[in-house]
Order: structure tokens, then C-alpha cells, then sequence
């Protein structure tokens, strides 16, 4: 029987557990409110009221990281790795890819959440010390992003729902 490394046991708790938090939140947030909201409220308002109660939630929940000092999403140790990268072979082209294409990270990260998106292009790696001017502004233009993102995805299926109903 082989003994579990205790810091790979540590990573994937502490993974679970922030994958967990955020899984319940995003959910509900985005397969119940966003639809709700839009077909009450339509795709301009309701995307708005949606866009800055999403942004509400994500500073809160970025305080708490901050607060908490804890990696959830290990998205510290991957900033570390990137700037201490070490591997060879098809990691290091990896971890290069995202040092060197930050316009195409942005994009891509704001397909899984904008807090990963402000988290990763923050400063420094295990600092949790809260945002600079320079992190607002990744904040606000990744929750804009990524609320687009739902917007046309869901006022699609919408339409796709109505237009199949009619």
C-alpha cells in the first residue's frame, strides 16, 4: 500500500473544498438566476442587474480568500510554478504559454470564472494582500467578459427554448 504524500492530500483538500464552494455558488447563480432574470428582465437589463450582483458576490468572495490565506483553487501554486518554471519537454512549453500569451489567458480563464481571472493575473504568488488599481481593473473587465459570456449563451438558449415552443 503506498503512503499518500501529506502535501499532495493537503492540495487536494484544500482543491475540493474551493472547488466545492464555488461549484454551489456558480450553479446556482448560473443555471437558476441567470435564466430567471433574463427571460423576467430581458438580455440588456437583465444582463446588467446580473453583471453587477455577480460583481458584488466576486469581491466578496475574493475578500474572503484574502482573508482566509488559502489557495482554494491552487491558482497561487500554478502562478508559482509558472514563474519558477523548472520542467522540460511538453510542461514547459505549457507553463510558457501561459506566461507569454496573457491577452489569450484572460479570455480563456473568463470562460471558467472572472475571481480565477483577477486571481492569476495578481501580483505575486501567496500574498493575499489584497487589490491593487492594476487588479480592479483586470476585475471589472473580467466580470464584464465572462457576464457576456452568459448573457449570449443563455439569451440563445432562450430564444432556441421559445422559438421550438411557438
Amino acid at each position: 500500500m503506498h503512503k499518500i504524500n501529506s502535501k499532495i492530500l493537503n492540495n487536494l483538500s484544500t482543491l475540493s473544498a474551493g472547488l466545492i464552494m464555488r461549484w454551489v455558488i456558480n450553479h446556482g447563480f448560473d443555471y437558476i438566476l441567470y435564466p430567471v432574470v433574463l427571460v423576467w428582465l430581458g438580455n440588456t437589463i437583465g444582463g446588467t442587474v446580473l453583471t453587477i450582483l455577480a460583481t458584488i458576490i466576486n469581491i466578496y468572495l475574493i475578500k474572503a480568500y484574502d482573508w482566509s490565506k488559502t489557495d482554494w483553487f491552487l491558482i497561487e501554486k500554478l502562478k508559482l510554478t509558472i514563474e519558477n518554471n523548472t520542467y522540460t519537454g511538453w510542461k514547459h512549453k505549457l507553463l510558457n504559454l501561459f506566461k507569454q500569451n496573457r491577452i489569450t489567458v484572460f479570455f480563456i480563464l473568463c470562460l471558467d470564472d472572472p475571481i480565477t481571472v483577477t486571481l492569476y493575473f495578481r501580483k505575486g504568488s501567496y500574498k493575499y494582500n489584497g487589490m491593487s488599481l492594476h487588479d480592479w481593473k483586470v476585475f471589472i473587465l473580467a466580470n464584464i467578459v465572462s457576464n457576456f459570456y452568459w448573457i449570449v449563451g443563455w439569451a440563445f438558449i432562450i430564444e432556441l427554448i421559445a422559438t421550438l415552443l411557438d
